[in-house]
C-alpha cells in the first residue's frame, strides 16, 4: 500500500517535471513561414494563444538577421511596410476593425520578403502589440547568406611569413650591395 502511494507520487512528480520542461512562454502572436519560391519567402502572422487573440492597431512586426532583402510584398490591406533594408523588415498593422485584429491565423496578415539569397535559415522575428506593451519574439525561416569561403589561418600566416622573409632578404641584399 505504501509502495503504491510512493510510486504514484513519484510518477506525478515526473509527469509535472516533463510538462514544465516542455512548456513554452505565453505568446499571442508569431510569424509563420509558409513557403519559398526562389528568393521569395512567404509568411503570415499567427495567433499562438486562443483564436480570439488580438493585435492592436499600429502593432509592429519585425524580421531581422536577414540577408540580401531587395523588396517586401504586402498581400493585405491591414499591413503597411514601414522600412526595409538588406537585413531587416519592419511592418505595421493598420486599418484593423475597431482598432484590433483577431483570429488564428490573423486574417489578412500575409506578406512576402524578396531576397537575393535563396538559402533558407533561421532568422529572428518580433511582434510588438501596440498598447499592451507586450513583445513576442522567436525565430522563423528566412533568407540567409550563403556560406563564404574563408582562408585557413595557417595559409594566411604562411603568406605573411613568406612576404616578411622576402622583404628582409631584399633589404639585406640591398645593404650588402651598398657596402661594397
Amino acid at each position: 500500500m505504501k509502495l503504491a502511494k510512493n510510486l504514484s507520487i513519484a510518477a506525478a512528480g515526473v509527469a509535472l517535471s516533463l510538462a514544465a520542461v516542455s512548456a513554452k512562454p505565453a505568446q499571442a502572436a508569431s510569424v509563420n513561414f509558409l513557403s519559398q519560391s526562389g528568393g521569395t519567402y512567404n509568411y503570415n502572422v499567427l495567433a499562438t494563444g486562443t483564436p480570439t487573440e488580438k493585435l492592436n492597431k499600429f502593432s509592429s512586426i519585425t524580421l531581422s538577421d536577414l540577408e540580401g532583402v531587395t523588396g517586401v510584398n504586402v498581400n493585405s490591406s491591414f499591413l503597411n511596410v514601414l522600412f526595409f533594408d538588406a537585413n531587416n523588415v519592419l511592418l505595421s498593422l493598420k486599418n484593423a476593425t475597431a482598432n484590433t485584429l483577431t483570429g488564428n491565423p490573423f486574417t489578412g496578415l500575409d506578406f512576402s520578403v524578396i531576397s537575393s539569397s535563396t538559402t533558407p535559415g533561421s532568422v529572428s522575428f518580433s511582434v510588438l502589440n501596440s498598447g499592451s506593451g507586450i513583445n513576442y519574439t522567436g525565430t522563423v525561416t528566412g533568407p540567409v547568406a550563403s556560406p563564404v569561403a574563408v582562408p585557413e589561418p595557417f595559409t594566411m600566416g604562411s603568406s605573411v611569413v613568406a612576404i616578411g622573409m622576402g622583404l628582409w632578404m631584399t633589404r639585406k641584399k640591398a645593404t650588402a650591395t651598398h657596402k661594397a
